[in-house]
């Protein structure tokens, strides 16, 4: 074709552009009047997209909504007048989009975003009521800076409704410290399909740890972000504790196969010495065993794989250091622990413990990890670590590994 000409429409696609106009009409209809039910003004930003999407007949699958931005500044209490009564802020709310996308069962949204807008209790009941129809088809679900509170989040029930769909879950700036951390525990230990979680900026304390850590083996959740909060070095030692038991098992494990394989591999080529034939296998036997693999891994691609296999872990300030008593020790136990795991395991990809004042000692530990996992031919992982440590020592560990991208560090509430 020319270039410059552009293919000519069907009638199909033109009734399907046609059909998802009118459906989109319907929602942005609705979305307006549940806006209005619910004393609430319509998102902005929402219904510029969905207005967009009608001219151009496509589908809705990303909501991101925002407060609306207020053009006019409000005039401060002192500038009004003695008695002029307070000028209401127009507000948006999340359940008069989350009602529409119930009421009209969608199955277009992958990604669904709240940022900066507080969700009460009964927003969590509408929330989790739309996640938990048979149509909903969420990817990805961000509640960011929302004022959750434990109970409304326990609420969310994320144990085994929508595993099949739901795979990235960020609820990063929600102070809902230990208590909410334990009742997200308990709705996602049954969860099999998330692989990203982020809990940034959350207040969570060491007692965080150990639940966290089970959900890294006991879970399909491979990537997890825990910047800004408080575990300390009892938190983020039991973090990984399981996690680096089953490192070692799987280390023993792989040792004792290349043992059984070596040892089978050499009574085999005594065999086949012995029958007059080649002591190596034939090139073509091997390559049908391969092709057979590769078959049987494009039947699994559909869901995550289960189980510890965990890439990314950050702890970006998260008072990992020693000042509190015996702190040296305990912060040499705990970077001990994640040197060992820096050694042996073949799924890491990066480490942030940047902003943790880690010390010299603790800093040359890191960097006699990183060697042993390039003496083991692992790959190179991307890590970050305070610069206040030894310089030459910070120069190494940067050449060991593939530095990660610097964060902006957002300061935490004084209690």
């Amino acid at each position: 074709m020319p270039a410059g000409k552009k293919k000519k429409p069907t009638r199909q696609n033109t009734e399907v552009l046609e059909q998802n106009s009118q459906s989109l009409r319907k929602l942005l209809r609705l979305y307006n009047q549940c806006s209005a039910e619910l004393n609430s003004v319509a998102c902005t930003e929402v219904t510029k997209v969905i207005r967009s999407l009608i001219e151009d007949g496509e589908l809705l699958k990303d909501i991101f909504l925002r407060p609306i931005p207020l053009k006019k500044q409000i005039e401060s209490p002192d500038e009004l007048a003695p008695n002029a009564e307070p000028i209401p802020i127009p507000q948006t709310h999340v359940r008069p989009l989350v009602r529409t996308l119930i009421t009209l069962q969608n199955n277009t949204v992958k990604v669904f975003c709240v940022w900066n807008i507080c969700m009460d209790l009964f927003d969590c009941i509408e929330l989790n009521a739309f996640l938990k129809l048979p149509t909903t088809a969420i990817q990805t679900l961000t509640l960011n800076d929302c004022l959750l509170q434990p109970y409304p989040l326990s609420r969310l029930t994320l144990d085994y409704y929508i595993y099949g769909t739901l795979r990235i879950l960020n609820l990063d700036y929600n102070e809902f410290g230990d208590e909410g951390c334990s009742l997200l525990y308990s709705s996602l230990i049954e969860n099999r399909g998330i692989v990203r979680l982020s809990l940034t900026y959350c207040d969570l304390g060491p007692a965080c740890g150990e639940q966290l850590g089970e959900l890294l083996v006991q879970t399909a959740i491979s990537e997890i972000y825990l910047d800004g909060n408080r575990l300390g070095c009892q938190g983020a030692h039991n973090l990984i504790k399981l996690l680096l038991l089953d490192c070692e098992k799987a280390l023993s494990d792989k040792r004792e196969k290349i043992r059984a394989e070596n040892e089978l591999k050499a009574q085999e080529a005594l065999l086949r010495e012995q029958q007059g034939l080649l002591a190596e296998p034939v090139v073509e036997e091997k390559k049908k065993k391969k092709k057979k693999k590769k078959k049987k891994k494009q039947l699994l691609e559909e869901l995550p794989p289960f189980g510890p296999i965990v890439t990314k872990i950050h702890l970006f300030d998260n008072e990992i250091d020693s000042f509190q008593p015996d702190g040296l020790t305990i912060v040499q136990e705990t970077i001990n622990a994640y040197a060992r795991l820096i050694e042996i395991s073949e799924d890491l990809e990066e480490l942030d413990l940047d902003e943790n004042v880690i010390g010299h000692v603790c800093g040359g530990i890191l960097l006699e990890a990183l060697k042993s996992r390039k003496e083991n031919k692992l790959k190179k992982i991307r890590i970050n670590v305070s610069e206040k440590i030894d310089q030459y020592v910070f120069a190494d560990i940067l050449k060991f590994s593939a530095k990660l991208k610097k964060k902006r560090k957002r300061a935490k509430k004084k209690k």
